[in-house]
Parts: C-alpha cells; sequence; structure tokens
C-alpha cells in the first residue's frame, strides 16, 4: 500500500509539473499559482480528516469499510499531489530559480531544504498526541490543522509575494515549450545539468529504499515507544533532536558551499549521508531502551543531516544550470529524476526487503503490514557509493578533457 501510493504520488506530481510548469513559463506568472493553489492544497489536506474506518468520532467524519477508505485515501492524495505540484514544485520553485543567484543559492536552498524537516517536527512532535490511542486516534484533527495552515500559507502569501515583473512571456508555442527538456540537442547542450539530474536521480532512489517506512521503522522494527499522555513520547525525542539540530546544521552547510563552492561539497555530504545509513541500521539490536533511544537520535540526527546537506547541494546545482526563461519547464525535467523514477523504483525496493525477511506488525485497524527492515539503510548505501563513483568518475574525465585542450 505504501508502495504504490507512493509511486502514484510521483507520478501525478511528475506530470503535474511538466504540464503546469510550461504553463507557469508560457504565461509568465507565478504568484497566482503559488497563491490559489496553497489555498486549494490545504483543502484537500484537510479533506483526508473527513475519512474515517468504522466511527463517528467527529462532527464531519464519514464512516466506512477500511477497503473504500484506502480507495479514498488514493485519490484525495492524487487530487492533493495535483494542487500540491502546482503550486510548490511548478510555481514556487521556478520563482525561486528566477530570484535567486549563484552568490546566495546553496544558502537559500539550505533554508528551503529545512522547512520540510520543521514541518515534520511540528507533525511528529507537535501533533504527534493526536495519533496516538491514548487521545483516540483524532486523525480528523490532525489533517483540519495541518490542511489549514497550508490553506493559510496561501492566503499570506498573496500579501507578502511582490507584485511580478511584467516581463516578455517565450514566443515559443506551449508544445514545443514542454518537449524542450527531452531533446537531444538540449541534453547535450546542457550537459551539467543532465549529469546532475543523474547523480540526483541516484540519490532518490537510495533514499526512497527506507524513507517511506521510516516512521514505521523508528516505532515498530526499533521499539521506540510512541505510546503515553505525553506527547512527547521516546518516538518524538528521536524525531526533535534529529530534525531540530539537522536543520540548523543544513542552514549553515548551504552557506559554507555558497563560499567554498558547491562542487566540492557533492562527496562530504553525500558521506554524512553514508555514515548515518550505517550507524541507522544497528539500532534495532541495542537492547536496552533508553541506550536505543539516545543512539537513535544520534543516528537520526546524522542521518537528516545528510538527507537535507545532499539536496541542498544538487538543488542548488540544478538551479544554476537551467536555461533563464525555461524555469517552470525544466522542473518538470527535475521532477523526473528526482521524484517519478527514484519514487517508483526505491519504495519497491524497500517493500521487497521488508516481504524477505518475513517479520510483521499489526496497524491501528488490525491490517498486518510487513514490518521495515533494517537492510534497507544498507542497501540505500550500497547505492549512494554508486553515486560517489559516478562523481569521481565524471571529475577524472573533465580533469582529462582540460588537459587535452591545454595541449592544444
Amino acid at each position: 500500500m505504501i508502495a504504490i501510493t507512493t509511486a502514484l504520488s510521483a507520478i501525478v506530481a511528475t506530470l503535474t509539473t511538466l504540464f503546469m510548469g510550461t504553463l507557469t513559463d508560457k504565461v509568465n506568472k507565478r504568484k497566482i499559482f503559488i497563491s490559489l493553489g496553497y489555498i486549494l492544497w490545504g483543502i484537500s489536506t484537510a479533506s483526508f480528516g473527513m475519512l474515517n474506518v468504522n466511527s463517528d468520532t467527529s462532527l464531519f467524519v464519514i464512516s466506512m469499510t477500511a477497503q473504500s477508505a484506502a480507495i479514498m485515501v488514493i485519490v484525495i492524495d492524487c487530487i492533493m499531489t495535483f494542487l500540491g505540484s502546482t503550486s510548490n514544485d511548478a510555481a514556487f520553485n521556478s520563482y525561486v530559480t528566477r530570484n535567486t543567484n549563484e552568490e546566495n543559492r546553496a544558502k537559500v536552498e539550505g533554508v528551503l531544504s529545512i522547512l520540510p524537516l520543521i514541518a515534520m517536527l511540528i507533525i511528529f512532535v507537535g501533533l504527534n498526541g493526536l495519533t496516538t490511542e491514548a487521545n483516540g486516534y483524532r486523525w480528523d484533527l490532525f489533517f483540519y490543522i495541518v490542511g489549514g495552515l497550508v490553506a493559510l500559507v496561501g492566503l499570506i502569501s498573496v500579501f507578502l509575494i511582490p507584485k511580478e515583473k511584467k516581463e516578455i512571456a517565450p514566443s515559443t508555442n506551449y508544445g514545443n515549450l514542454f518537449l524542450e527538456g527531452f531533446k537531444i540537442k538540449t541534453i547535450k547542450e546542457h550537459k551539467n545539468l543532465y549529469l546532475v539530474l543523474l547523480i540526483y536521480f541516484i540519490y532518490g532512489v537510495a533514499i526512497q529504499v527506507y524513507f517511506p517506512y521510516l516512521m514505521v521503522y523508528i516505532e515498530k522494527t526499533c521499539n521506540i515507544p510512541n505510546t503515553g499522555e505525553s506527547f512527547l513520547t521516546p518516538f518524538a525525542i528521536v524525531m526533535a533532536v534529529a530534525l531540530l539540530i539537522g536543520s540548523i546544521l543544513s542552514v549553515i552547510i548551504g552557506i559554507i558551499a555558497d563560499k567554498v563552492g558547491k562542487k566540492k561539497m557533492i562527496i562530504p555530504v553525500i558521506v554524512i549521508l553514508i555514515i548515518g545509513l550505517f550507524m541507522m541500521f544497528f539500532i534495532p539490536f541495542i537492547e536496552n531502551t533508553t541506550l536505543r533511544t539516545v543512539y537513535a537520535s544520534i543516528s537520526g540526527l546524522i542521518m537528516i543531516l545528510g538527507y537535507v546537506s545532499v539536496p541542498t547541494i544538487l538543488n542548488s546545482l540544478v538551479r544554476s544550470y537551467i536555461p533563464k526563461g525555461k524555469e517552470g519547464t525544466f522542473m518538470g525535467i527535475r521532477m523526473i529524476f528526482v521524484v517519478a523514477l527514484p519514487m517508483c523504483i526505491g519504495p519497491f525496493i524497500g517493500d521487497a526487503l521488508n516481504k524477505a525477511f518475513g517479520a510483521t506488525y499489526e496497524g491501528e485497524y488490525g491490517v498486518k503490514s510487513p514490518l521495515p527492515s533494517n537492510y534497507g539503510y544498507l542497501v540505500g548505501l550500497f547505492i549512494l557509493l554508486i553515486a560517489i563513483a559516478l562523481i569521481i568518475f565524471i571529475i577524472i574525465k573533465n580533469k582529462k578533457e582540460g588537459a587535452q585542450k591545454d595541449e592544444k
């Protein structure tokens, strides 16, 4: 279920960004797509709160069977993804690309990269108590609050985003503009862009092997409790330490990257992530609960730092290589490498690993699912080693080509 939902979301997100990103370039407007898109995105997110299985715990909640709820979740998720990708992946990302430069791009990217972590901090720490048995699994309130916050951001953006300058829209018709990033000529002319996207793709596959199962892994496989009357459960503590400190450090890495050069930072940040994944593998083997919680917090911190820092560097490089005036169009190409392909490959590798080891856990409604395996972290680690090998190959190749040019 997790793997299928993840793959469908990735496909919808990518197609949406391709079509709507090109549209933002063609009409040369982004603010309306960002503001209205976020408002509708928030409403669609809040609608998840109306779904519940055999329960009428709150007003507006629709009681339904587990099978019907699963179908509705997938449908609403696709609608939510369309709206989210239009506003964020297509419009907002192209807006950021157009309004940043080489001097501040990694720093801005570092700040943007921590925003999802702050969101996770709000969700898994601030709102964690709503989703526990002690508080009656109030998923309805959870989604109303999250959706409301997203819609509020869209409303505020109407007043905060400056009025866009009048610029001449591309003369190329929509069809040709849409196909621009798929042409062999374009790939040859922007070789560095596609090489960075290839590295990003490998990173994405490595991450998606384990990340969709991360929360269940920490709680169920590693036996770090997420129960109790207090919102600050051991599970919440692990998430808070990893996300909060990891966020701060990732911004610092972005600032350093702007000063020393983004290309020099790629391998070091991937190595940080590899160390984090290696440490995450050993969490289930620690018997003492307190020691396991402390070790998981440190492992999660290093892993999250790498998880955020790698795309900080890669995204800033992608933005630097995207042709001016075609930011929205190439955001769709970016989504193919960064979202669609990794999310259609990685989760299924992770799911196969989980099933291979045979253990299961029982969810809230008695549905048994494969228990996330710690071997997913080792597989992710080895995939990242492929990315490092590719980077080293590119560096050596560029040096040889440079030396040959000097000789001539």
